[in-house]
């Protein structure tokens, strides 16, 4: 400190004496005034003047309420007549800096050994701006329509809103300082606590759905999010809890889920019932065309994959002169199950399948004895298979066989369109034999 700016012996002695005081407001940040027996400013420090506006060398020799509005210098009056007894006081008053801004100060003032007076002034300004968002988010918690609860740092509950009492049931005072176990269904205790975990590691959790009970026992299904807070000094202080009902929300999109389950049931039937049409037009419209033969074998076999979703396809055709089947098309197959050419129709799957005139169905074909390929089954992984006899009337045709790697695909295949689809290409494949362009049909 400059003490050259002080010439009388009084104030200096003043000064001296409450040195330390000047320290413990400097590193405190907070404005300080010192003044004589007489409340003349003998010295204000930096944040003072930096709050003011006003200077040391300005302030000094001026009376200790210069800076206050009028209300306030009879407030400083009156509280200078107790400090003049010899005690503390402590009072608000509004300053006046130099360029006219008002100044809300907590004045803690005290009279010195040496006579004097020291008074330390404390801006409320950031407090008060503090408990006016403090009252508004007051106010907004305890509005919402969100369950919102404020806990502390035991998990009790200090704030508990109008949405929390209208989801709940309970009033503020019925539950402040319990935790909030009194909401949480028995069956959910296990998952609460892994939530609770989940907090303290992450800090927050957002929208998880999870259920709870009201005061009067319903069970309600609420989405919650949970926020660890804390201080400016980033101290944990508490928990914020947020609650949001779904119990309406969720009844009716479980109705609309059933009715959209059902609606889509019905248009995927419809689009399977279309799609089969459209192959079935297809095959018959190529089957009294120009198109060749083996087109119509690779359309056979690839509608069969689209509409089954199956993982291979074989047609094959009877061969009369010598009571075998050689493979015409097939997709999902590799050149040894072409290499394969024939197999004898008598004892095959094929004849049973002709002989009952209907599809027949093999699960776990690579331990089937009799059929004829149980190598290739296996190479390729198959392990179901479904055999269309293709025939019309007595006159067999063939055979279309298709795989599965899976035999759960196969589950929902309805055996009428399986014999439809049979009858169909059967018919294609024998109107197609009398198109002049097929010179040597196989299955003659």
């Amino acid at each position: 400190m400059n003490y050259t700016l002080f010439q009388n012996s009084e104030d200096l002695e003043i000064l001296r004496k409450v040195g330390h005081s000047i320290s413990i407001a400097e590193a405190m940040n907070e404005c300080l005034w010192i003044g004589d027996k007489n409340n003349i400013t003998i010295y204000i420090n930096p944040v003072f003047e930096k709050l003011s506006g006003y200077s040391l060398e300005e302030a000094i020799g001026k009376p200790g309420n210069f800076c206050f509005d009028k209300a306030s210098k009879n407030i400083i009056a009156k509280h200078n007549k107790i400090k003049a007894r010899g005690g503390a006081v402590q009072y608000r008053a509004t300053m006046v800096t130099k360029k006219g801004k008002r100044v809300p100060l907590l004045i803690s003032s005290a009279p010195t050994s040496a006579g004097g007076t020291i008074g330390i002034f404390i801006n409320l300004s950031k407090i008060k701006k503090l408990e006016e968002k403090k009252r508004i988010s007051e106010q907004i918690i305890k509005n919402s329509n969100e369950a919102i609860v404020v806990l502390d740092k035991c998990r009790k509950i200090k704030m508990w809103s109008n949405g929390a009492k209208r989801v709940f049931g309970y009033k503020e005072n019925e539950v402040l300082d319990r935790t909030l176990d009194f909401i949480i269904p028995p069956e959910e205790t296990k998952e609460n606590r892994g939530l609770v975990r989940q907090v303290e590691q992450k800090r927050f959790i957002k929208n998880l759905e999870v259920k709870r009970i009201s005061k009067y026992g319903e069970i309600i299904y609420v989405t919650v999010s949970i926020t660890k807070v804390t201080d400016e000094a980033n101290d944990f202080i508490g928990y914020l809890v947020i609650y949001s009902d779904i119990t309406l929300r969720k009844k009716l999109n479980s109705k609309l889920q059933k009715k959209f389950e059902a609606m889509q049931d019905a248009y995927k039937e419809l689009g399977t019932q279309k799609r089969q049409m459209d192959y079935f037009y297809e095959i018959m419209k190529m089957s009294s065309s120009e198109e060749s033969l083996e087109n119509l074998e690779k359309l056979i076999v690839s509608a069969i994959c689209m509409l089954t979703k199956c993982d291979a396809a074989v047609l094959r055709y009877y061969q009369k002169k010598n009571n075998s089947l050689k493979i015409a098309q097939g997709i999902g197959i590799d050149n040894k199950w072409w290499n394969k050419g024939k197999i004898n129709f008598e004892g095959s799957l094929a004849e049973e399948a002709f002989m009952n005139k209907r599809p027949l169905i093999i699960d776990d074909i690579k331990n089937s004895q009799r059929h004829q390929g149980v190598n290739l089954v296996k190479t390729h992984r198959f392990q179901t298979v479904i055999l269309l006899p293709l025939f019309i009337g007595t006159h067999f045709i063939g055979s279309l066989s298709i795989y599965s790697t899976k035999p759960e695909k196969f589950r929902f295949i309805e055996t009428d369109f399986l014999e439809k689809f049979g009858q169909q290409i059967s018919i294609a494949l024998f109107a197609k034999q009398k198109t002049p362009s097929i010179d040597n049909c196989q299955f003659q």
